[in-house]
């Protein structure tokens, strides 16, 4: 305020500063709660847009406000193409395993003020029709009068959790299988030789004990794959590094497996000089065990199977090969997979709990090597893993 004297202020003129200075007050805290709204409405976007769950804002008639980049991951359609749409129309279930969808639970009267927050489960279909697990959780918003004023949907993926509930069903239907047998054998001999009223010849005798001492051994071999299988899960499968003649290993479980069938030939083919390798020569072996032993038992009707060696620039490959009938291309990316058994007809006749090839994946994968299989239909299977040669 500006005066042409320099006369002390009146009352009016202090009254008017005070207006002025109360205005001014108002101005200043007016701007720092505008200030601090949008701090917070900025925060809220910066949550929702970062957010690993999908969320959507929509309104009461279901028309989308709000759809986040990870709601846009999930369903391919961008915010872009959402905003605006009827939500039914761009969130479309292929089936429902649990819960009411938001039509059907809005016709039963919900939401209302005191309703909880409703859950579905199933499968959504995305733009291009596949199908996609999820978990939808709807929430209503209401204002000081109870008005309903949002409706906000929070998606998550849920395939992992799918995943994880087949696998614990096939853990327990596999190991429950592999243990089943073995146990029931041992029972059955041993209750055999200790019937009284029998006198068993002595050759019955070794050939049911034998039997018994097999059955023990595959019962120890399934433990120790499952304790394997535990320690990878937490990190601490071990390696004890050591100059290994990979040729050596080979050859001496080639005439142990040798003993233990009469319809396979098994050989080992590999050039002179094969280099060393350094690695945990136990490992490497059970790696080659497993294989060997696939080869057996995936080729029912007998035949070759081959060990051989090759050496390239910067690594070593070594590979196991069989004639029998080959797996199909389907089984190929996933025969590595823990619990995962081939759907062949050799398969379904041979026992194995499915976490051979996984653990041998995990071992070469330690040593710094890789592992795949080669398996043109009807021409067997060559499983080959590679490992870095030592300079």
């Amino acid at each position: 305020m500006f005066r042409a004297t320099s006369a002390p202020f009146g009352p009016n003129e202090q009254e008017l500063l005070d207006v002025f200075a109360n205005q001014a007050a108002v101005a200043v805290t007016n701007a720092r709660l505008f200030e601090a709204v949008n701090q917070e409405r900025r925060q809220l976007d910066a949550i929702l847009e970062n957010a690993a769950d999908g969320f959507c804002i929509m309104s009461v008639s279901h028309k989308v406000e709000r759809w986040n980049r990870a709601l846009a991951r999930l369903t391919n359609i961008t915010a872009a193409d959402a905003i605006g749409r009827n939500y039914d129309d761009l969130f479309r279930w292929a089936q429902r395993t649990r819960g009411l969808n938001l039509a059907d639970a809005e016709a039963a009267g919900w939401p209302s003020p005191a309703s909880a927050p409703i859950y579905v489960e199933g499968e959504v279909l995305r733009t291009d029709d596949t199908p996609l697990a999820v978990g939808v959780t709807y929430a209503a918003l209401f204002d000081a009068d109870a008005h309903l004023v949002n409706l906000i949907a929070s998606v998550r993926d849920i395939t992992r959790f799918r995943e994880a509930e087949q696998l614990k069903s096939t853990f327990i239907s596999v190991i429950s299988h592999e243990l089943k047998t073995p146990v029931s054998l041992i029972k059955g001999y041993a209750g055999t030789l200790r019937r009284e009223d029998a006198n068993w010849e002595p050759a019955v005798v070794q050939q049911s004990l034998a039997v018994i001492e097999e059955e023990a051994d595959r019962l120890t071999g399934l433990i120790e794959n499952l304790l394997d299988a535990s320690r990878l899960q937490a990190g601490g499968l071990r390696l004890q590094r050591e100059e290994c003649q990979l040729a050596e290993i080979a050859a001496r479980l080639a005439a142990r497996f040798q003993t233990q069938t009469t319809i396979h030939r098994i050989s080992t083919r590999f050039p002179d000089n094969f280099p060393i390798v350094k690695g945990d020569e136990e490992r490497l072996g059970q790696v080659l065990s497993n294989l060997i032993s696939n080869a057996i038992k995936y080729s029912p009707e007998g035949g070759a199977i081959t060990i051989a060696g090759q050496v390239l620039a910067q690594e070593v490959v070594v590979s196991v090969s069989d004639e029998g009938p080959g797996l199909p291309p389907e089984d190929v990316q996933r025969v590595f997979d823990r619990f995962y058994r081939a759907t062949t007809l050799a398969t379904e006749r041979a026992s194995g709990a499915g976490l051979g090839l996984y653990l041998a994946r995990a071992i070469v994968e330690a040593h710094a090597g890789r592992i795949w299989v080669e398996s043109p239909v009807g021409t067997g299977a060559a499983f080959l893993f590679s490992l870095p040669r030592e300079d």
